[in-house]
């Protein structure tokens, strides 16, 4: 399995719990953690998610980039190919209006930090970043539309990885 099959594959696990359960996929045991039970790896990831999107958003890439594994950064190419994808971004979707929520959670060895935020131009959707962390290394990143705004799991309607 490549970066970019478990990458998927995690994300539909987070943000796609009704479709997993129908399909026989375990669903995780334990909700995403809030922050008086965070372990301290979720909230190491939530400090460091929070800030590295915080820069992504602001497109200030070199910390996230550098922060990535190489298969990571292969997902992306170089860091020309990842600031392109993020300058697309910003000209199709505008910049964050509302962060609806901010969840941690452990996937296996991995402290995932997911940050679900509303974007100027598509006021009616519900992006997710999806930056999973092993020690200071980020394992796993992905962008994902979500198709609802509650705690409840999420359909996913979209997966947009690599380039």
């Amino acid at each position: 399995m490549n970066a970019r099959t478990s990458t998927m594959a995690l994300a539909l696990l987070v943000l796609n719990g009704l479709a997993l359960a129908q399909s026989g996929t375990p669903l995780p045991t334990k909700p995403p953690a809030s922050a008086a039970s965070r372990t301290p790896a979720e909230q190491a990831a939530f400090t460091r998610g929070r800030a590295l999107m915080t820069e992504f958003l602001a497109l200030k890439l070199d910390r996230l980039w550098n922060a990535f594994t190489p298969d990571v950064q292969g997902q992306w190419g170089t860091l020309a190919g990842f600031t392109a994808f993020r300058k697309t971004g910003i000209e199709q979707y505008g910049k964050e209006t509302q962060l609806v929520r901010e969840r941690t959670f452990m996937q296996g060895d991995e402290a995932m930090y997911v940050r679900s935020s509303i974007y100027e131009k598509m006021p009616d959707q519900v992006w997710a970043f999806v930056v999973g962390f092993t020690g200071e290394r980020v394992t796993t990143f992905g962008v994902l539309l979500e198709d609802e705004r509650t705690d409840d799991p999420v359909a996913l309607s979209y997966v947009m990885l690599g380039r």
